[in-house]
């Protein structure tokens, strides 16, 4: 990981449990990170850099409602301003809604999902590969984007009997997301662009948007990893060597069974 010693990334969705896990690991490493969250987020991020102590890296926090284009634009073009550019990427920003997909009068949960876990991405990594140009072009490095998907990208959870279908939308965002993973590696292939690409599925992570969503009696069924295990993950595909592309980490805590 010396490689990445002081070199600049991006993480979104970073206040949430996997954020903030995957923000104290880079900064750790010795990267500089910005750190984007909703405004309801920017204290637990604000709270967070006053445990980094004799650490290489630093964070800097920006607050940004990533549905709103004119709002990444702002952030990311005055990131690229202070920075010259960034190295790497990390798409984490995620939501979900407990409900069934054919509930009645859910049109806007619908669109909130789809706005961020889909819409949100894309607008992300575009505005991320312009910066990384800017970088790559100066350093001859290569840059790197970390998209933090989930098991329900690859396969639908069964529904246990006696309890409520989970699944609503949230699967289908996900399956968008592995999609948009290969297309923006193969767009970045063909651009010739030296930007490699990796997709981190987790199985259940113990973190907000499970314990709000999911249903307790499900909870106590499965074990859950820790964000600290998807935090690793973002590591091990970081520190492949320069002719290695880790394309997927699908990782699951011992006796899940989604």
């Amino acid at each position: 990981m010396y490689k990445w010693n002081g070199r600049v990334a991006i993480v979104t969705g970073a206040s949430t449990p996997i954020g903030m896990a995957i923000c104290k690991a880079l900064v750790t490493h010795g990267l500089k990170v910005c750190a984007i969250a909703k405004k309801s987020g920017v204290a637990k991020l604000d709270a967070l850099n006053t445990t980094f102590f004799d650490v290489k890296g630093k964070m800097l926090t920006y607050e940004c409602d990533l549905t709103d284009e004119e709002q990444v634009k702002a952030v990311f073009r005055h990131i690229g301003e202070k920075y010259d550019g960034i190295d790497l990427l990390v798409n984490n920003a995620n939501v979900m809604k407990k409900g069934l997909l054919l509930d009645q009068n859910n049109t806007n949960d619908m669109h909130y999902i789809m706005n961020t876990n889909v819409l949100a991405l894309c607008i992300v990594t575009r505005e991320a590969v312009k910066l990384m140009r800017q970088r790559t072009m100066e350093r001859k490095d290569v840059a790197h984007i970390v998209n933090i998907n989930s098991i329900f990208g690859h396969k639908i959870m069964a529904t246990v009997p006696g309890t409520t279908p989970m699944n609503g939308l949230y699967p289908a965002s996900k399956y968008a997301s592995t999609a948009i993973t290969e297309c923006v590696r193969q767009e970045l292939l063909f651009l010739d662009e030296t930007v490699k690409v990796t997709s981190i599925s987790p199985g259940l992570v113990e973190s907000d948007i499970i314990h709000a969503n999911a249903h307790d009696e499900i909870l106590k069924l499965m074990p859950a990893l820790k964000p600290d295990d998807v935090a690793g993950a973002v590591i091990f595909a970081l520190g492949a060597k320069e002719g290695v592309e880790v394309h997927e980490i699908v990782i699951k805590p011992v006796g899940e069974y989604l």
